[in-house]
């Protein structure tokens, strides 16, 4: 067999090998690959950036352990920033997994800032995705008559930073991170409907959205119902770099990126191999 033929015909233990180390090596060490940040990522910090100090952001987690890769990490990224901003926020999960861990993260980031809860961030409390319609119909206009108490039984006009918090005017962003395809919900109760004594309020809104659905939003944000976008862990590892805070989302688009290029590397070394083979054949 010579080397041409060999090339078609590589082993598949080889290659797995060759995956194993192309994935584990930027997660182990550090590698510095190029992040380029786009527009749609920009605009999810500047969203976070240009929200008045006397408002809080909605932080909407609809992901579970299925996609905490990448839904953890653009969690992470906008408590981070809030955070690091002098900012307060909100979380609502939908689901009772990404609950956990989305608590666990803001406990964590809460640490490492010096903030505290009930003061700086608010857990308002796990609800089962069947309430959203009829959720997303009542607190824009009556917060606290919606949510009475935070996730540990606390009313929320015993809280801090609730105490001024009570329609959707008091929201200064509304941020949904999700593996489903809601957004268009949130837009259509939320966003685009809502009006009170002082008119029509449109609540600036950014979407984190798993990589495979991400396609979806673009139509909102061509249209400006998001203002912006992260993409999975690509956009995450975008928004790190935004912060300067580089971490897991990072680490991970460097092993992606590394396993794609062997991938490519070994298609053309195949097809090398197809075609010298075919022209020794042919003569």
């Amino acid at each position: 067999m010579n080397i041409f033929e060999r090339l078609q015909h590589i082993d598949r233990r080889i290659m797995y090998a060759l995956l194993v180390v192309a994935i584990a090596a930027p997660l182990i060490w550090r590698i510095n690959l190029p992040v380029v940040v786009t527009p749609a990522v920009r605009g999810v910090y500047d969203t976070f950036d240009k929200m008045p100090a006397d408002k809080i952001a909605l932080i909407v987690v609809y992901w579970g352990a299925g996609t905490v890769a990448e839904t953890g990490p653009e969690t992470a990224a906008m408590m981070r920033q809030l955070f690091m901003q002098n900012k307060k926020f909100a979380l609502l999960p939908f689901d009772p997994q990404g609950s956990k861990f989305a608590t666990d993260s803001a406990k964590a980031l809460a640490k490492e800032y010096g903030k505290k809860y009930g003061i700086d961030w608010v857990h308002w409390g796990y609800q089962p995705i069947s309430n959203l319609v009829p959720l997303l119909q009542s607190f824009p206009g009556n917060i606290k008559g919606t949510f009475r108490t935070d996730a540990y039984g606390t009313p929320m006009d015993k809280i801090p930073m609730m105490r001024n918090v009570n329609t959707l005017r008091d929201i200064g962003v509304v941020a949904d991170i999700t593996s489903s395809g809601e957004l268009d919900t949130w837009i259509a109760y939320v966003q685009a409907t809502y009006r009170d004594a002082k008119g029509r309020y449109r609540v600036p809104m950014v979407y984190g959205p798993t990589a495979i659905i991400a396609p979806e939003g673009f139509n909102a944000l061509d249209a400006g119902q998001i203002q912006g976008m992260l993409m999975g862990m690509k956009g995450a590892a975008e928004y790190e770099k935004l912060l300067s805070a580089e971490g897991f989302a990072t680490r991970a688009a460097g092993a992606l990126s590394t396993s794609h290029l062997l991938i490519v590397v070994l298609i053309i070394l195949g097809n090398i191999g197809y075609v010298m083979s075919r022209r020794r054949g042919e003569g």
